[in-house]
């Protein structure tokens, strides 16, 4: 959501954190109380999921995903919407989810070395990078067509997403170690 009076205050993880206690004692800011050190888990990927229902937390007022820049209220509908089957929508919540854990992690675990999975020996980075091209090939997610098949622009795009949905919920089960002590 863009608010039009915003003075330029970006939130930074300290802010939000001191956010999060002010909800906790009770002024209404709109960011639930959290319970147990928010600290510990600040810098574990986040789910899809997580990055729809917590817009507070997105850096900035607008990403570029795939070559388009839109507003985060934009990219976060596209993560409310169901994506109905649709392979396009289904790998751009992944992607989305990503791009937002990659520009907001500070561990070390984001230009590490996958150690398991199909895309072994890469960095989770260089997944992200092939997604784009993907989903750049597709496009069904820009003009309403569903995407039926994961292959597009000669890629097997299941695999791209199965690795982005694995960083985005259990790092570790692609042998990344980004200090998550909550998984």
């Amino acid at each position: 959501m863009t608010d039009d009076t915003n003075d330029g205050f970006r939130p930074t993880r300290r802010s939000v954190l001191r956010l999060g206690a002010m909800s906790a004692i009770g002024i209404g800011i709109g960011i639930p109380a959290v319970s147990g050190s928010v600290a510990a888990t600040i810098d574990c990927p986040k789910t899809p999921g997580y990055w729809a229902n917590h817009p507070e937390t997105w850096p900035g007022d607008e990403l570029t995903i795939a070559g388009k820049t839109k507003s985060n209220e934009y990219w976060r509908g596209i993560l409310l919407d169901p994506p109905k089957g649709d392979k396009a929508k289904i790998m751009l919540k992944h992607y989305i989810a990503a791009v937002l854990n990659l520009r907001t992690l500070q561990s070390g675990c984001t230009s590490a070395t996958i150690k398991y999975g199909y895309y072994e020996g890469y960095s989770i980075e260089d997944v992200k990078n092939m997604a784009g091209p993907w989903l750049k090939h597709t496009s069904t997610w820009q003009n309403g067509r569903k995407q039926t098949s994961w292959y597009a622009n000669d890629m097997d795009g299941e695999k791209l997403k199965d690795t982005l949905d694995a960083f985005n919920n259990n790092p570790a089960s692609l042998g990344l170690d980004c200090g998550c002590d909550d998984r």
